[in-house]
């Protein structure tokens, strides 16, 4: 059992007596051994004293050092963990900022993509942002936050820097429903741009295209780009509606079957541009 101050003033409580009787022994002995000059009165009782109770000392001391040095550590453990919690906090602020200003550059890149196909464009146009998206097998439309009240309309038609992304069917005071291409009512005048043969592109309910009216001996090929003809009024012409990437012959043996991946992915979009002429 370790030495304590608590165990050393019980022990002195108990045997109170029995020291003291020690101690008036000492002493006596103490009176009869000193009787000659050269030994300092006092002296017996003084080193018996010290032999019994210098240990008792030294473990007290020692007990005090170890409560202190356990203090002082626990004091320096709670001052450590409560730097460690803000240094946390304000690396995950630094993060979360870092991320912020990533954000803003990715944006100001697709602004400034935007803005540049609508300087180099021959028609007016607006810019908005997507703030929604239906996908069901009946229904492919996404929401922009631009309506009447910003000068949108029924059957404007809706791109991207990259290519087309479908027509207005609905407007509200600042809101627009936007029908997609790949919906399966949606059909646009289109050619091939390699060999310019003309056809209609139609959405298939899900996220491709099919290119329609193409008879078996008309020259298109895998990787063919398709554009917008301008011939219905709702598309400028020229722009890039997708890729050929399926060739098979129809059941009648008189049109092939093509597919076709729209240039524009639904998955990463986020603004997009309105032809307002």
């Amino acid at each position: 059992m370790p030495i304590t101050e608590r165990n050393i003033s019980s022990f002195l409580k108990r045997h109170q007596a029995l020291i003291v009787s020690a101690l008036l022994a000492l002493y006596s002995l103490h009176l009869s051994l000193t009787y000659k000059k050269e030994i300092p009165r006092g002296a017996v009782v003084y080193e018996t004293v010290s032999f019994v109770i210098g240990p008792v000392q030294r473990a007290a001391l020692s007990a005090q050092k170890a409560v202190k040095g356990l203090w002082t550590d626990y004091v320096f453990l709670v001052g450590a963990a409560g730097e460690n919690t803000l240094l946390k906090s304000r690396i995950l602020s630094l993060e979360n900022e870092n991320m912020r200003l990533k954000d803003e550059v990715l944006l100001g890149k697709r602004l400034q993509s935007a803005l540049e196909f609508m300087d180099a464009v021959d028609f007016n146009s607006t810019a908005a942002r997507l703030t929604g998206v239906t996908s069901t097998p009946w229904a492919k439309t996404i929401t922009i936050d631009k309506g009447a009240s910003g000068g949108l309309a029924k059957d404007m038609a809706v791109l991207s820097a990259s290519g087309a992304i479908g027509r207005i069917i609905e407007t509200a005071s600042n809101a627009s429903t936007v029908l997609l291409l790949t919906d399966a009512r949606s059909d646009v005048d289109v050619y091939v741009e390699r060999t310019r043969i003309k056809a209609v592109i139609e959405g298939n309910g899900e996220d491709s295209l099919i290119l329609k009216y193409i008879r078996i001996d008309d020259d298109v090929a895998l990787g063919d780009v398709v554009i917008t003809s301008g011939l219905t009024g709702i598309f400028p012409r020229g722009i890039a509606v997708g890729e050929v990437v399926r060739i098979e012959k129809s059941r009648d043996n008189f049109f092939k079957y093509i597919e076709v991946k729209p240039k524009v992915a639904l998955k990463t979009l986020e603004e997009v541009i309105v032809v307002t002429d």
